[in-house]
């Protein structure tokens, strides 16, 4: 099998881990339920992820991958170009992510698995600068640094939020929240 095709399977297994993991949790689905959901033979399943660790970790690097896709772009200059990704978030509400943080519920089920750990640590860190980058680009004479952390906070609040009010409720208010930080931080709308 070629690299490419070993690829693609790998990722295709993930993909389908992923959604099983968001809509039964990590505790719930047995092996043999992990290996129907991925639609493989056990075998293939322990081929390309040899633990439930693994799987779980693969899981969670497909739905990273996913995830920073899914906030990319928007306007590029002033605040609408940070507040896109609380948008888009708003927007995965919509397509049913409203079980909380695929990343901290990982965790949370697996406190002591250190690569769990890693990996939620990567994703965070990754958005985290995601909202740095993005801030650097607008109003790049400024210390971006503290609202980038600010920014991550409300981005955290909004997804968990969302599973206990209203998703469209927690994206207003998380918005709100954003512009009147960017707008006390001088960053023009």
């Amino acid at each position: 099998m070629s690299d490419t095709a070993t690829e693609d399977t790998a990722t295709e297994i993930a993909r389908r881990l992923s959604g099983t993991f968001a809509k039964s949790g990590f505790a719930a689905p047995s092996v043999d339920d992990l290996r129907n959901a991925a639609q493989v033979s056990l075998r293939t399943l322990y081929k390309y992820y040899p633990s439930r660790e693994a799987m779980v970790v693969g899981a969670l690097r497909y739905r990273h991958d996913l995830y920073l896709e899914w906030i990319s772009g928007g306007a590029g200059e002033g605040q609408g170009h940070v507040l896109h990704i609380f948008e888009r978030l708003g927007e995965w509400f919509g397509q049913g992510g409203t079980n909380g943080c695929l990343f901290l519920n990982a965790l949370a089920a697996h406190p002591n698995s250190r690569e769990v750990r890693e990996t939620v640590a990567e994703h965070k860190s990754c958005i985290k600068t995601e909202f740095l980058r993005r801030l650097v680009r607008i109003s790049p004479d400024r210390k971006n640094d503290d609202p980038a952390e600010v920014l991550f906070l409300i981005h955290e609040g909004q997804t968990e939020a969302a599973m206990t009010q209203d998703p469209a409720k927690a994206t207003r208010a998380a918005l709100r929240s954003a512009e009147i930080l960017l707008t006390k931080e001088g960053i023009p709308a």
